[in-house]
This record gives structure tokens, sequence and C-alpha cells, in this order.
């Protein structure tokens, strides 16, 4: 079948692109990253604290309920704890850098895939003048 033609190298294409991406500096540094924020317990409380707050405040503005001026308060306060942990820094800046490697990457298969279809493409037959 012509639509299975080269799937499978794709596939393994695919597998070896995998591999390079979990070796690169930016992912080991994000799943570093990952780790040490789950190992850190100021972090993920104040996580847990933040989101706990910004559910509430959106459930609130979900049903068309006040938001009280403490309650946005609390939130920022609670923002301001999150911005302020070095671990959740480091972490948010690792992921910052793995997706600007997945958006290049992203842009580079596209613009492959792009130029492959301009290539193949017949060129437009001359008019007679």
């Amino acid at each position: 079948m012509a639509e299975n033609e080269g799937f499978d190298e794709v596939l393994e294409q695919a597998k070896r692109l995998g591999e390079l991406i979990r070796t690169h500096p930016r992912y080991v540094t994000l799943r570093a990253g990952d780790e040490a924020v789950r190992a850190d317990k100021t972090a993920t409380d104040a996580l847990e604290a933040y989101n706990k707050a910004a559910a509430e405040i959106a459930r609130k503005e979900a049903a068309t309920e006040p938001v009280e001026v403490v309650e946005k308060r609390e939130l920022q306060r609670l923002h301001n704890a999150v911005a302020a942990n070095e671990t959740i820094k480091a972490f948010t800046l690792a992921q910052a850098d793995y997706a600007e490697l997945m958006r290049r990457m992203n842009d580079t298969i596209f613009r492959a895939i792009s130029q492959g279809e301009q290539e193949a493409e017949p060129a437009e037959p001359a008019t007679p003048s």
C-alpha cells in the first residue's frame, strides 16, 4: 500500500529524534528542575496554595459571584511567593528554554515539509504571448 510506504522509516527517525531530545541539555535541565520542584516542600506548598486560590477565584467568576478584595490580595501574595521561589524560577527558565527548542524543532520540520512540497509541485506552463 502506497500510504504506508516509508512509514517504518518515519517512525525510526522519530525514535532517533526522541533519543536525541532525551539527552539534550535543555531536556536534562528541564527534568532536573521538575525533580527539584517536587523535592522542595516550600515550592510545592506555594504552588498548591496558589493553584487552590486561583481555582476558587475562577470558580467564583464563572458563577458570577463576587470576588472580594482580600481574596485578590491573597492570590497576589501567593503569586509573589511562587515567583520568588528560586527552585520554581529555575524550573520556569528550564521550561522556557525547552519550549524554545521544541518550537525551533517544529519550525525546522515544517520548513522542510514546505520546501519539499514546493520542489515537488510541477512548474506552471508558460502562456504564449
